[in-house]
């Protein structure tokens, strides 16, 4: 049996995942936390000893490995292996991180947008019966990836879907729709931030809570009918840590489409919290090594 490893690296944690060559999960780690390390090279030691260990407990031969696929926060440049100037992972701008990690782990390397990888995971195990699919992920930035007839869009340079980076009223778009936006909203109201996750535990039944939740689903709302306006998906899946709150945000959300996006209203456009999560993004990025490596692209060209 040949095997495949996947590395989801996000702005504050990170994991790994063996798949087999058909798709199938064998093996998730434990998530890690940046936090945890003292700067640039502490993480990459800590990333590499979690995929030796991985490889090691499952008893796999590195000679049975297909590659390594990463999924990382954008911008980069997936064809040079490069995370190229993200906000959200600041340690590792202009990181040559393909070639390092083929050096370092004596297997072939592939990167992509994690985003990217999330949405084209999500397409392939729940919504193959669907043209165009748009994932979404809520963390420390956001994130978004666009399929259609079963391939990425990644644009003329593979810097699409970018979005996250453009500016709003509120300043960049992902400003008012991450993790910072309700640890912020939680210390004006609150005296002290707070975790989404200890918000979303006071929710419904404090007023406090709800009223940050509204806000930040009135401003998903507004991201999200510029991209219905522009797309016209038929699925808007949304993963990320932020989306197991979905519930919280999920109606004022719904509203604010209404009011901003037609087809939201004429059409029947699926907007669902993700089941897989971070597990469609590892079965996204063990799509790519397996596409590289049988020359079938994985990207509309």
């Amino acid at each position: 049996m040949k095997y495949i490893v996947a590395i989801d690296i996000g702005g504050t944690t990170f994991n790994t995942g063996i798949f087999s060559e058909s798709l199938n999960e064998i093996f998730i780690s434990n998530k890690d936390k940046i936090r945890y390390y003292d700067g640039k090279e502490q993480v990459v030691d800590a990333i590499i000893k979690q995929v030796n260990t991985a490889i090691d407990e499952n008893n796999i031969i590195r000679d049975d490995i297909l590659g390594v696929g990463i999924a990382s926060p954008g911008p980069l440049d997936s064809k040079k292996g490069i995370i190229l100037n993200t906000p959200n992972l600041k340690i590792f701008q202009n990181y040559k991180i393909v070639n390092d990690f083929t050096k370092k782990l004596k297997i072939d390397t592939f990167i992509e947008n994690d985003a990217n990888l999330f949405s084209i995971g999500e397409w392939y195990s729940q919504y193959r019966k669907n043209s165009v699919i748009i994932g979404v992920t809520l963390g420390t930035g956001l994130g978004f990836g666009m399929v259609i007839n079963g391939k990425l869009f990644t644009g003329g340079s593979g810097l699409a879907m970018e979005y996250g980076l453009s500016p709003f009223d509120w300043g960049l778009c992902e400003e008012a729709v991450c993790i910072r936006y309700i640890r912020k909203r939680a210390k004006e109201l609150y005296g002290e931030e707070l975790s989404p996750r200890v918000v979303e535990e006071y929710y419904p039944n404090d007023k406090k809570a709800v009223q940050i939740y509204d806000e930040y689903g009135r401003n998903l709302g507004i991201v999200l009918s510029h991209i219905v306006n522009m797309i016209d998906p038929q699925i808007i899946t949304i993963g990320g840590g932020l989306s197991k709150a979905f519930k919280c945000f999920e109606d004022s959300m719904r509203l604010t489409l209404k009011k901003h996006a037609p087809s939201f209203n004429l059409n029947p456009i699926v907007i669902s919290q993700s089941i897989l999560r971070e597990r469609s993004t590892m079965l996204g990025a063990s799509m790519l090594v397996k596409n590289t490596k049988d020359k079938e692209s994985l990207f509309i060209i």
